[in-house]
């Protein structure tokens, strides 16, 4: 369910067709690494050096990785650190920015609901 989403477009150097629930950086690449800076979720992914549409805020479907660390409803979540690139894991408050909130569980790599903040 998507639900009032603030869209915005960067233009990535490569591709993110396909890539729509996965989190972006500042400069529209996949994030790896755990806890760095998101702007958000593709909402609808394009061609490189394409204008890809980003969800920064509201509630929509993401792709998590819950299988290091379960996903309870309501942990807080930040970019990076899943198996793929570009999912969401659990956060450690004080130790990781906090971008989203699970409204499902997850102990999988799933895709599951959040709310961006």
């Amino acid at each position: 369910m998507e639900k009032n989403l603030v869209l915005d477009n960067v233009v990535p150097d490569a591709s993110l067709e396909g890539k729509e629930g996965y989190v972006v950086d500042f400069n529209g690449a996949l994030i790896e690494d755990k806890g760095t800076g998101c702007l958000g979720v593709v909402h609808e992914g394009r061609p490189a050096d394409t204008a890809s549409v980003i969800a920064i805020s509201g509630i929509r479907d993401v792709a998590v990785d819950g299988s290091t660390t379960n996903i309870a409803v309501n942990d807080p979540l930040t970019a990076g650190g899943g198996t793929a690139a570009g999912e969401m894991t659990k956060a450690t408050i004080g130790t990781h920015a906090v971008r989203a909130y699970a409204r499902e569980a997850a102990t999988t790599e799933t895709t599951i609901s959040v709310m961006f903040i």
